[in-house]
């Protein structure tokens, strides 16, 4: 019973994402304690600066008192500010905008799993932890796709040396879904990663609030972590639908035998296409993100992790079919998916660069 909770337990990719956050929070903490002397200084600096400019303006009839303590305020908004930085300060911030991203996203996620067992261990995940939101994501999100490598592997076992076409149907099931869940684990330390940026570069907006040559960063680093939100909503949410869809398929049920999967098959076609789509669907996220908030985030860095886990897999399945024991059956399987992984890899980076074009054309659009 043990063995067996342990298997439905175990997940991936949650270690991984733990391991970034935690690494990701003390390395601001650390970076947020080494700037804050120097962040001071520069601070006064411009700050004397500003003044002496106030003055002549002053003197020249090119200002007024009013706008003077306009812009006072401002500079004393931003001195409280810095005055409160250091690693507490980024370390809250950090914290909590990677729980509300997390929060917010599993909310969709958990609507699409429909497995009230996998709602409750992700719910419970983490606690109050930092990441304890990612890692529910990430571990519902294993928990929904591998049912449907259970289903390909029962596909996989009708093969025979007569009827090889379960190994295949299997393959081509198991490749979007092992997509999938790559661009959606990318998605999510990306998303780490931007508001790790975000609380990094946070001296710089707060300095830079004081002034009017600098507020509007201040004002575009709250717009990118609102758009870094979005994108991880949207590609949850297009998670989401994929499994919503595959387990209304009732996959895991009686009716659905394995041996009667075909290429006809309504259900097993409507859970191929989902794996595409999902796919796809995260990508689109971005862009529309993008076009919502006037931010200019991409799909580079989604797209450079996915070919590296794609490579690998390549890789591992070249290995397989020179080792495979069956020289019809497996090494047909390991050429047919290293095959199939290589486009879907190739088609899925394809993907991601013509939605970004989208992207900047339509950023291109808004600006004229």
């Amino acid at each position: 019973m043990t063995g067996q909770a342990a298997n439905d337990t175990l997940c991936f990719t949650c270690d991984i994402v733990v391991e970034y956050v935690s690494l990701a929070n003390e390395f601001t903490q650390g970076l947020s304690d080494a700037l804050l002397a120097p962040m001071w200084v520069l601070f006064g600096a411009l700050v004397g600066v500003w003044i002496i400019i106030q003055g002549f303006g002053l003197v020249l009839g090119e200002t007024s008192p009013q706008k003077i303590f306009k812009e006072l305020g401002f500079v004393i908004i931003a001195g409280l500010l810095l005055s409160g930085q250091g690693p507490e300060l980024v370390n809250n911030v950090y914290a909590a905008s990677l729980k509300l991203m997390g929060n917010a996203a599993g909310v969709a996620i958990q609507v699409g799993s429909q497995d009230d067992a996998i709602t409750r261990e992700s719910s419970t995940i983490g606690g109050g932890t930092i990441g304890g939101g990612m890692e529910a994501l990430v571990r519902t999100a294993e928990g929904g796709v591998r049912k449907v490598f259970g289903l390909a592997a029962s596909i996989a076992s009708k093969a025979r040396l007569t009827n090889p076409l379960p190994i295949v149907y299997a393959v081509a099931l198991v490749i979007p879904y092992f997509l999938v869940l790559v661009v959606y684990f990318a998605q999510v330390v990306v998303s780490i990663f931007r508001v790790m940026m975000l609380a990094i570069l946070s001296p710089f907006l707060m300095l830079g609030f004081a002034f009017g040559w600098g507020r509007g960063m201040a004002i575009s680093g709250v717009r990118t972590l609102l758009t870094a939100f979005m994108v991880l909503f949207g590609a949850t949410a297009a998670l989401a639908v994929m499994l919503y869809a595959v387990n209304s398929l009732d996959i895991g049920s009686r009716s659905f035998n394995p041996s009667d999967v075909s290429v006809l098959d309504t259900r097993y076609l409507l859970a191929l296409a989902m794996g595409w789509l999902g796919t796809a669907f995260m990508t689109e996220a971005t862009g529309m993100a993008n076009s919502i908030s006037g931010a200019s985030l991409n799909n580079t860095s989604v797209g450079v992790i996915t070919a590296g886990a794609v490579g690998t897999a390549i890789g591992i399945l070249s290995k397989l079919q020179g080792g495979a024991s069956s020289p019809l059956l497996g090494g047909a399987a390991g050429w047919g998916a290293s095959k199939i992984a290589q486009g879907a890899g190739q088609g899925s980076a394809l993907l991601m660069d013509q939605s970004q074009r989208v992207a900047d054309l339509i950023m291109k659009a808004k600006k004229a």
